[in-house]
């Protein structure tokens, strides 16, 4: 399939125009984000002046296996109850740019990953579809143990669950106003805006950025938590910035921290 057809079948599934190879994002009307291809890999850009470049899902990207040898696997691992004998199933509830979740894969655990936003469930379908097909073997055999769900974990079937033994969840970290947010954060900040339930917006307004933004977040946060830890799983773990508050709800049983993360645990049964 070529680029174009690629295109075609992306602007299909998200129900958006196919816009002319010569647009230019950075003309466009802000607060809005293109998907564009480079050497036919599919990419996500905001519109507008000023903003971050394109981002995209990509497991061939040679910091993921810089995360591997730099062993970041290890303290994630732990968390999830990881052993040599033993690679728990996971749910990977958020799966964002399934960084976390290609780590899990890495060390044997099977994953179930749920994105929500349907532009990033295509990104990750797309990698994933790509590090299948690549030469190098290591590669294709981590992705094998992945699955992609495009919704919200807590519409899963029960068909899924009932193999889950630990539920993932990397809420997005709340944007630093006061420095430059990495530009993978940006955009998942611009496109999981408007998605948030009406009922867990501050006073029934739509959050979009800002406070009312990250009040809405904190309140699907705790919802999805609540979900998680009302499920018959071994353990739920969080994924924190190392100094910030716990999501709102019962403590977790425990905590392993890291030089700038922090993972709450929090037994199930």
């Amino acid at each position: 399939m070529n680029e174009h057809d690629r295109a075609q079948r992306f602007a299909e599934h998200l129900a958006v125009p196919l816009l002319d190879a010569s647009t230019c994002a950075k003309d466009l009307e802000p607060g809005h984000a293109v998907i564009q291809f480079k050497g036919n890999v599919p990419a996500i850009q905001l519109t507008g002046r000023d903003v971050p470049g394109a981002v995209t899902v990509d497991f061939a990207d040679k910091s993921m296996a810089n995360r591997r040898r730099s062993g970041h696997n290890e303290l994630l691992g732990k968390a999830v109850g990881w052993k040599q004998a033993h690679a728990p199933s996971v749910l990977d509830a958020t799966g964002g740019f399934g960084r976390d979740a290609f780590l899990l894969a890495d060390l044997g655990c099977r994953v179930d990953v749920c994105e929500r936003d349907l532009a990033m469930a295509l990104l990750f379908e797309d990698a994933l579809a790509r590090a299948a097909a690549s030469e190098d073997t290591w590669l294709a055999s981590v992705v094998a143990r992945m699955k992609l769900h495009p919704q919200d974990a807590q519409t899963l079937k029960f068909s899924v669950l009932e193999a889950v033994e630990v539920i993932y969840l990397d809420p997005m970290f709340p944007l630093d106003r006061r420095a430059a947010p990495a530009k993978e954060m940006q955009v998942l900040h611009q496109l999981l805006a408007t998605q948030i339930p009406e009922s867990l917006q501050p006073d029934g307004e739509m959050g979009g950025v800002g406070a009312n933004g990250d009040l809405a977040r904190e309140a699907y946060d705790s919802a999805l938590l609540a979900w998680a830890r009302a499920q018959e799983v071994r353990r739920v773990v969080v994924k924190r910035p190392r100094r910030a508050p716990e999501i709102g709800g019962p403590s977790p049983g425990h905590s392993l921290s890291g030089k700038s993360v922090r993972f709450d645990v929090y037994p199930v049964s």
